[in-house]
């Protein structure tokens, strides 16, 4: 099991309190997230999480690969942070999929829930944000690039 946060423990705690079988979804907790890499960002993120419109994510997988860091599973439970490091809430991994970048399609970029919601803008982003990162990890993006797609639902508050 990772280990929680400081700064979230009560929230978790909380959680926990919350649930029929702590002990259980106190072995789920995966990581404490943030939205994006601003404050402004973070915040945005959280609200359209808290608002229902955004239940999808992503990541690279090559991250995941030069970290260490195991994938998330299905039932994994990840804090979602404000742009001060607040938590906001809890959301559970509800589907997890490797899927190359070419490949989402426009059901997940409409539940990704950035920009205007439409697989055309999501690919602009997303090809601009994903090729400096992939940069920044000496790798090449390409419409081949594995992403670690991953849908979500909130279970607290």
């Amino acid at each position: 099991m990772t280990a929680i946060p400081h700064h979230i423990k009560p929230f978790w705690r909380a959680f926990l309190d919350s649930q029929s079988c702590p002990a259980e979804a106190n072995e789920r907790f995966y990581e404490a997230i943030r939205i994006g890499t601003e404050d402004d960002a973070a915040d945005e993120g959280a609200r359209l999480i808290l608002n229902g419109e955004k239940t999808a994510t992503s990541s690279l997988l090559w991250e995941y690969e030069q970290s260490g860091k195991p994938l998330p599973t299905v039932g994994a439970l990840s804090v979602v942070e404000d742009g001060r490091g607040n938590p906001v809430c809890i959301v559970e991994t509800t589907w997890i999929e490797i899927v190359p970048f070419g490949e989402v399609d426009a059901q997940f970029a409409s539940e990704y829930s950035e920009s205007d919601g439409t697989l055309e803008s999501w690919n602009q982003i997303f090809w601009a944000y994903y090729s400096q990162v992939c940069e920044s990890a000496g790798r090449k993006m390409s419409m081949n690039t594995p992403l670690v797609c991953e849908r979500f639902r909130i279970v607290f508050p």
